[in-house]
């Protein structure tokens, strides 16, 4: 076969930055293991061994990955859109379904099943690759690759990708604010709700302010002082209070309550005694 079409194994096992262009291909990016950011229309976005991009002809896609804890395993399969057109038939017009994709690079949610077999289906297709000699290679490639492109379009079709994305989206940020007041005494740096959510600081930060008008770190503040409150009002000592409430310091703690109500912490538990 003509190079109508190429699959790639790619692996890392340090935190890198890389592009990726489609140039005249559709290429869908399976990930074989391990996790990593892709830049979407709708912001950056964690993808795991659950999920597949799709990019179509002409367009750069930006991923990062992050951890070298857990390596990350790529598999590429690039078509150009003319074998879509000669491994369909009149009952499966494969070149229609890519084209019919909204979005001109998107994230697709896969089911298990799917999952496993697409997977193993290409790394079927790259081994074939040693065996050009072999009773009927050709034909039996193109049948490979016409079963993995079928599921690749059905689990398009079963995920409605837009939704699912922003819903992911809203779902990931009430999580955030629930494990922000869950949290308050413990270590809630971007460093950590970045781990713990799977989402780039930059995305959670810009979300965050768009959904509250406000930064992440000004709601961890008050929030952190609304609870310090609270245990004055309890009578816990003021010394006390600061640690209890999350705050790295009593000068760290006196400046923001005195900032955010007027007064300094004892001039606030006093006020309740009068």
């Amino acid at each position: 076969m003509k190079k109508e079409y190429s699959i790639e194994k790619i692996n890392f096992t340090s935190p890198t930055k890389e592009i990726f262009k489609s140039h005249d291909h559709y290429v869908i990016v399976l990930i074989s293991r391990g996790n990593c950011y892709f830049e979407l229309e709708n912001g950056v976005v964690n993808c795991d061994t659950e999920t597949a991009i799709l990019l179509k002809p002409d367009t750069i896609i930006r991923m990062e990955y992050h951890t070298d804890k857990k390596p990350l395993e790529l598999l590429l399969i690039r078509v150009v859109p003319e074998i879509l057109e000669e491994l369909s038939d009149e009952s499966c017009d494969l070149e229609h379904g890519f084209s019919f994709i909204p979005l001109e690079k998107a994230m697709i949610h896969l089911d298990t099943r799917d999952t496993t077999l697409m997977k193993n289906i290409t790394k079927t297709i790259l081994q074939l690759s040693n065996e050009s000699d072999a009773f009927g290679h050709e034909l039996y490639q193109k049948n490979m690759l016409s079963v993995l492109l079928i599921l690749f379009l059905r689990s398009c079709i079963a995920s409605d990708h837009v939704k699912l994305s922003h819903r992911k989206k809203e779902f990931v940020m009430d999580d955030v604010f629930r494990y922000i007041r869950a949290n308050l005494a413990g270590d809630l740096s971007l460093d950590i709700l970045e781990e713990q959510f799977f989402v780039s600081r930059h995305h959670l930060c810009r979300e965050f302010k768009k959904l509250t008008g406000q930064t992440i770190h000004s709601y961890i503040v008050k929030s952190r002082l609304d609870l310090c409150k609270k245990y004055i009002e309890m009578g816990k000592p003021i010394k006390e209070v600061y640690e209890l409430g999350g705050f790295g310091s009593y000068n760290h703690f006196f400046r923001a309550f005195k900032k955010e109500y007027g007064m300094t912490p004892k001039e606030y538990y006093e006020s309740l005694t009068e």
